[in-house]
């Protein structure tokens, strides 16, 4: 193609992304039956409408493709694995519901040379394969090996090994992604110098950018991302980076690191400025840590940024009747002065969590929140707010897990409904537990006004405190059809630990039900009931001697059950949670 040919075809792409832009095609493609599309032409191609020409298949769509065409994909879920070796513009319909799954094997889509300039916008991208094979190749969201390419508003989600991998690919422009919940790396380098990163959510990975294998990230740019819930935020190996006004925080490991280049003998020295970091003290410059630490952000922001909210996970484009299962598992016990509640805590949550993602939970379908994170506000509002805001139906399997101090309190405030006449409380994350501060206090009714707001009619709700069996005993507290209460011990009961393992007692019989010894009928199902019917005996045999031992009196730990499920009058079925 010569040069005055490919400009005029260029000029034809641009007008067409600007339609795309300004909203024209996706309007035509929100007709259900999308009778009224253009068919598949020079230049435009569609995938998953059902005009003439249309394609079913993406990588189709790209073999007969040519240089300068754009793509433009309906939504939808896509099981492929994508190869780009051509310059072409891939569009999405929305990012929500455009959806390319790589099954689990390879790459999601590969970039190769000589395929510069490629465009990729409005999808999500998830489920790469987690394979290594050396040589710089191994699986990732999007693997690249070209130059020039934008990768822009896309949702880059659950990759076991990289969300984004930049295989010694200079000058891209990636920008305006949610990036998240990838278990090396969110955005990975082999090498990749002058690229420009921004206004990206860099969220819940282990590192959320990392160059520290590369041998050249000279002159990158990173400015307005926002490092979040990541084990280890940056990792930065070269110098000559320009890092500025993004923010950092709660990354658990570390915000920041910018580390001696082994490889070439020098130190890493990068251009920090206006940068929000959670852990700067307020007062002077903050330091970046590393050997040969010669990096300072001289003017950190006093505020955060904005910064797009995190996306929501449409599981409900799902029809009626098919089951998405959630999980809110909260455990803040510890404190200043209960390190060993914490530790119990710790052990109770992972493997708590490690159980669900094995049996059906989808890892971002489980919301943690331990300790200083589970504050009222938190699990009063943003707890529920978080599974509304992602489409729980009335379909859906809620399992809500709360570990805690909890006690009663001095009367029972309207509604009074408390046959002791006293309402229970359960005491969120105070980092001076010990004082008991009421005021940040969670009292029986108003949890259970909250749990009324979701749809669901399948709930499982499990209050590991002491004194748990008043959340079942008043008539306004967590009682209502379409639930199942499992509560630790009685309303006048304390809950024990284990000295060995180190657990909560309810919490560990819990866990071990789910691995299947709650499975009393063998039947390969474990439903909430049989698993409050296996922890009765071990923890009120355990608890009798953990008690003696402590106090000299061997009192007994009893957990108790409310059955609302299917319904209060007819619970005769039992809910599974599940399937072995």
């Amino acid at each position: 193609m010569d040069k005055k040919s490919f400009i005029r075809k260029s000029l034809a792409v641009g007008i067409i992304l600007l339609f795309l832009e300004a909203g024209i095609i996706p309007t035509i493609a929100h007709d259900g039956n999308k009778r009224s599309l253009p068919t598949s032409n020079a230049g435009l191609l569609y995938v998953g409408g059902s005009g003439p020409g249309n394609y079913s298949k993406i990588q189709d769509a790209i073999n007969d493709s040519n240089n300068g065409d754009t793509i433009f994909v309906f939504h939808g879920t896509y099981y492929e694995n994508i190869n780009i070796d051509k310059i072409i513009n891939l569009v999405g319909e929305e990012k929500n519901s455009t959806i390319i799954d790589g099954n689990a094997k390879h790459d999601v889509i590969y970039i190769g040379f000589p395929a510069n300039n490629v465009k990729i916008t409005g999808f999500t991208i998830r489920n790469s394969g987690n394979s290594s094979l050396g040589g710089g190749y191994a699986d990732a969201g999007i693997e690249i090996h070209s130059d020039y390419n934008m990768i822009q508003n896309n949702i880059i989600s659950n990759h076991p090994r990289y969300g984004i991998w930049l295989w010694a690919s200079r000058g891209n422009t990636i920008s305006y992604n949610s990036i998240m919940a990838c278990d090396i790396s969110g955005i990975e380098f082999l090498a990749g110098p002058c690229n420009i990163i921004s206004h990206n959510l860099i969220y819940k990975n282990y590192f959320g950018i990392n160059t520290r294998l590369s041998s050249n990230t000279t002159a990158n740019i990173l400015f307005n991302n926002t490092f979040l819930d990541n084990r280890r935020g940056l990792w930065i190996y070269d110098s000559g980076s320009h890092i500025f006004c993004n923010n950092f925080i709660n990354n658990s490991d570390f915000n920041a690191v910018s580390f001696f280049n082994s490889r070439r003998m020098n130190p890493s020295i990068n251009s920090w400025a206006r940068n929000y970091w959670d852990d700067w003290r307020g007062v002077g410059p903050k330091w970046i840590p590393g050997i040969i630490g010669l990096n300072f952000d001289w003017h950190p922001a006093e505020e955060p940024y904005p910064y797009q909210t995190i996306p929501l996970l449409r599981s409900q484009s799902d029809p009626d009747g098919v089951v998405t299962k959630w999980a809110v598992v909260i455990a803040c016990s510890g404190g200043f002065t209960y390190e060993r509640s914490e530790r119990c805590d710790r052990n109770d949550v992972r493997e708590l969590t490690q159980l669900l993602k094995k049996n059906g939970w989808d890892k971002n379908h489980i919301l943690t929140l331990q300790e200083e994170e589970a504050t009222k506000e938190v699990i009063l509002d943003d707890s529920f707010q978080w599974l509304t805001d992602n489409g729980e139906d009335e379909d859906d399997l809620i399992f809500y897990f709360f570990s805690g101090h909890g006690y009663y309190h001095t009367a029972d405030d309207p509604p009074v409904d408390e046959p002791d006449g006293r309402d229970e409380v359960i005491n969120p994350w105070d980092p001076d537990i010990g004082g008991w501060n009421p005021d940040v206090f969670i009292v029986d009714d108003e949890l259970s006004e909250k749990f009324d707001t979701l749809e669901s009619n399948n709930i499982v709700i499990v209050i590991h405190t002491c004194h748990a069996g008043g959340w079942i005993d008043g008539e306004s507290d967590l009682c209502a059809s379409g639930r199942v209460v499992l509560v630790a011990c009685g309303v006048d009961e304390a809950s024990c630990m284990m000295k060995y393992p180190v657990h909560w007692l309810f919490a560990y019989y819990l866990i071990q039900g789910l691995k299947g010894h709650a499975d009393e009928n063998n039947d390969k199902r474990i439903t909430a009931e049989e698993l409050l019917r296996y922890t009765i005996e071990p923890v009120q045999f355990r608890s009798k001697i953990f008690n003696w031992i402590t106090s000299g009196v061997p009192t007994i730990q009893h957990p108790e059950l409310y059955d609302g499920w299917p319904s209060d009058d007819n619970n005769i079925e039992e809910l599974t949670l599940i399937a072995l």
